[in-house]
């Protein structure tokens, strides 16, 4: 099973014919939830978290706001490059990259926001962005 999501494709025995192309399935809704739930990278924000918590308790506060931002550039870089090593060879992964990096800074934001941005972090503004990110994620084709 892949990490990625991959659109489905139509079934063999749907021929086309000259006078109208047979129209794409709708997704249904669990295709839509998985589609959704790969798009997280959910191994790399685990990593993120653990991460973060070590260098929560660290004693040297100076050390700790560089580790935090160390951390996530680390996980930044490592997002498209891990779903890329996992990613089916000649099957469309570009979208799905860039989307799951997007959605890796969406979730660092919604869980070390305070740490990383004391000044702009607000807790309710990460959750909606959360939620409308997640939504309008499973919109976007994958299929580049």
């Amino acid at each position: 099973m892949s990490r990625l999501y991959y659109e489905p494709e139509p079934e063999p025995t749907q021929a086309l014919t000259e006078s109208a192309p047979t129209p794409t399935p709708a997704p249904t809704t669990l295709q839509y939830l998985e589609k959704v739930a790969k798009l997280v990278p959910s191994e790399v924000v685990a990593g993120y978290i653990a991460l973060v918590g070590f260098v929560g308790a660290l004693g040297n506060e100076g050390a700790r706001v560089w580790l935090y931002w160390a951390v996530f550039a680390l996980c930044l870089v490592l997002t498209p490059l891990y779903l890329n090593k996992q990613a089916v060879p000649d099957r469309p992964k570009r979208n799905h990259l860039i989307l799951s990096t997007v959605a890796f800074v969406v979730w660092a934001y919604a869980i070390s926001g305070a740490v990383l941005l004391p000044d702009w972090h607000e807790a309710a503004v990460a959750s909606i962005v959360l939620v409308v990110f997640s939504l309008v994620s499973g919109l976007i084709p994958l299929d580049r």
